[in-house]
């Protein structure tokens, strides 16, 4: 009870008061257990642990009926040898990661190098980054950025975009090759929308080849909100930027790395 209660207490932090867990999806269990494991810095075993309450849980609501599905069932345990390198990237595993994309397919460098520099340049959550349109994206302003949607599809936020993040997402786009009436901004092969077991198959694919183990998104937003308030010096412009509702969970992502060695910049509330 006491993890089902933190796991609501998370979700209504990220989702507003009075979300229902049976509104809640398999990419939203990820995002707690990756905010468990980043954010808190718990041990793979505890956020495991967290995690098979919530399969218990969810088992018993499928069996009472309360639901359909077991969206806990879907997320995966965490590796018990899970390193503090894949809690915290450092500029070298960033540089990795990116060369391993830049080394990818050929078909899908510029695609898969616009994703990548999404996530790093904008702080997307998963979500979010499968859920863009083509008309989100603007970069014809003088200061171009991203229209981000939650997950009902409605516009939420406006992100600014790095120059990096602009180059890579102009060169997607004049190679985009979409199905007629398909308005999401990635796609995969066949036209179609990018699901997010796809965004995940693709980034578990460049960790391998960058020798990056247990990667993800999750990772890459932790370490966009580092940077950014680095530049910003101001915790609530990232909060703005993150479309966090509650100052206290951005805190809790500039938490510095076991690296840094000046944690005297890093807001203590």
């Amino acid at each position: 009870m006491a993890d089902l209660r933190a796991f609501l207490r998370w979700a209504e932090q990220m989702k507003g008061q009075g979300v229902s867990p049976f509104q809640l999806a398999p990419t939203d269990i990820e995002e707690y257990c990756s905010f468990l494991k980043v954010g808190k810095n718990h041990a793979p075993a505890t956020v495991n642990r967290r995690l098979q309450a919530l399969r218990k849980f969810y088992h018993l609501a499928v069996e009472e009926g309360w639901t359909d599905t077991n969206p806990a069932e879907q997320v995966s345990l965490l590796s018990e040898t899970v390193s503090q390198r894949s809690r915290f990237l450092t500029a070298g595993d960033v540089e990795r990661l990116e060369d391993a994309v830049q080394r990818g397919r050929r078909r899908w460098v510029a695609r898969d190098w616009a994703i990548m520099q999404v996530f790093l340049g904008a702080g997307l959550k998963l979500s979010e980054l499968t859920q863009l349109r083509a008309g989100d994206v603007h970069l014809d302003e003088r200061e171009p950025w991203l229209d981000v949607r939650d997950t009902g599809g409605v516009p939420d936020r406006r992100v600014p975009l790095d120059a990096q993040a602009t180059e890579a997402l102009g060169s997607y786009l004049s190679n985009r090759r979409a199905l007629p009436g398909v308005e999401h901004l990635f796609v995969n092969r066949d036209g179609r929308p990018l699901s997010t077991r796809s965004v995940q198959r693709l980034l578990r694919h460049y960790a391998r080849a960058a020798q990056l183990s247990e990667l993800t998104t999750q990772a890459l937003r932790y370490l966009f909100a580092r940077k950014a308030y680095e530049t910003s010096q101001d915790a609530e412009t990232v909060a703005r930027l993150l479309g966090h509702r509650h100052l206290a969970t951005t805190i809790r992502y500039l938490r510095p790395s076991p690296a840094s060695q000046d944690t005297s910049s890093v807001p203590e509330g």
